[in-house]
């Protein structure tokens, strides 16, 4: 065989392989709506493992996030993770907690604010076209509601499993359907029901 012709093989042969290396590598990648990550205090051998884990459980709304803050507590058998990240979009971070345990990652708990001001305006006006639920507002809670995003197996208990946004004033709040732009829910202070079924 001709020298150049098995220098050609090795050579493509060398290349296949680092291919595959690089492919098998980025499968641990961050997703593309992660811009950066940082452990606060000691990162945890199996680091790796868990972001993989967390990035299946957390996403943003319709934004990217700029910054995933990462803290644990406990050890590498049992821990508390919280993850606190934000946007360029909103002042205001989304925040999930959770455990780990026995390589399984269990979410205890969410506040998730970070919605970009576009969205969060929008979800304000589709509340408001719900005409008891403005009437409440206008009279007795003036000023800049909170909206919260929530989960589709938290709104599967309320209306369905899919992602929902929750409009508060003090005192009365409801839960927004953005894709069908429509209130499927109002609850008013002093009622132990929603208002809208």
């Amino acid at each position: 065989m001709n020298i150049k012709i098995i220098v050609t093989i090795i050579l493509l042969i060398l290349a296949l392989g680092i291919g595959l290396a690089l492919d098998q590598g980025n499968s641990n990648a961050r997703p593309e709506w992660v811009h950066n990550v940082q452990w606060q205090g000691d990162r945890p051998d199996n680091a790796g493992e868990i972001e993989e884990l967390l990035f299946l459980e957390i996403a943003p709304y319709k934004t990217e996030y700029e910054l995933v803050n990462i803290s644990t507590n406990g050890d590498k058998n049992k821990m508390d993770i919280k993850v606190t990240a934000t946007t360029l979009d909103s002042e205001i971070p989304d925040i999930y907690d959770f455990v780990f345990e026995e390589n399984d990652l269990l979410m205890t708990g969410y506040l998730l604010e970070a919605i970009p001001a576009a969205y969060r305006n929008d979800a304000i006006g589709i509340a408001l076209t719900d005409r008891d639920l403005a009437t409440s507002v206008s009279v007795s809670n003036p000023g800049v509601p909170s909206v919260k995003r929530i989960l589709p197996k938290t709104s599967e208990k309320f209306y369905m499993p899919k992602t929902l946004l929750s409009v508060s004033w003090r005192g009365i709040s409801a839960l927004v359907d953005p894709d069908e732009r429509k209130v499927v829910q109002v609850w008013k202070e002093g009622t132990n029901t929603n208002i809208k079924q």
